[in-house]
């Protein structure tokens, strides 16, 4: 199973205006610094809530459809995994001669206000592949959306006080704890593992 990011998100959830004005920067001289710790506070939201925040496009390719904890419905549902889903572009087999079948997206429905969100077989079965090695791929989009604005102010919050807590702690930050502030935002989104 891997799991493949096509394309990254545009935008960053915090922009540089408002991280400066949330650090009480005046000048430019730390604008790349500033850049650079909003998408490392990004990622280790993201990371930590299991979740995207802007949209992005990724890949994944799975051996079969019986992946632990990601089928359900009696075998008739598959979970995606970086929620929120947004859509799902295509779901491709393999035969043992590497020749690619689209799955029709009339036979399958994509259910995007599940959490996560998941595909499910509108009738028969899933399409078995030939090959025994990332025999499946699917294509899909996640995120809360293409702005900033889509993401939940939690989330956005939780991005500054990270971006705030590497900036004012340059040694040592990745392996810092989260900071209770932190924790407390990220609560609500965090997947709960069964």
């Amino acid at each position: 199973m891997t799991l493949q990011l096509v394309t990254p998100p545009a935008v960053e959830p915090v922009a540089l205006a408002e991280a400066k004005a949330f650090l009480r920067v005046a000048s430019d001289h730390e604008d790349d610094l500033i850049v650079q710790l909003i998408a490392a506070a990004r990622q280790r939201v993201e990371a930590e809530a299991g979740r995207a925040l802007i949209m992005r496009t990724y890949r994944e390719a799975i051996d079969c459809w019986e992946v632990p904890g990601r089928t359900t419905g009696n075998g008739k549902q598959f979970r995606l995994p970086m929620p929120p889903l947004i859509s799902v572009a295509s779901v491709t087999t393999f035969d043992t001669d590497d020749s690619a079948s689209a799955w029709p997206a009339e036979d399958y429905f994509v259910d995007t206000a599940s959490d996560p969100g998941r595909i499910a077989v509108r009738s028969g079965a899933f399409p078995i592949p030939g090959r025994a090695t990332a025999g499946i791929e699917i294509v899909f989009d996640a995120g809360y959306g293409a702005a900033a604005e889509a993401v939940p102010s939690a989330l956005r919050e939780a991005v500054m006080r990270l971006t705030a807590d590497a900036y004012h702690n340059r040694e040592g930050g990745a392996e810092r704890p989260l900071p209770l502030a932190v924790q407390g935002l990220l609560a609500p989104y965090k997947r709960v593992r069964l």
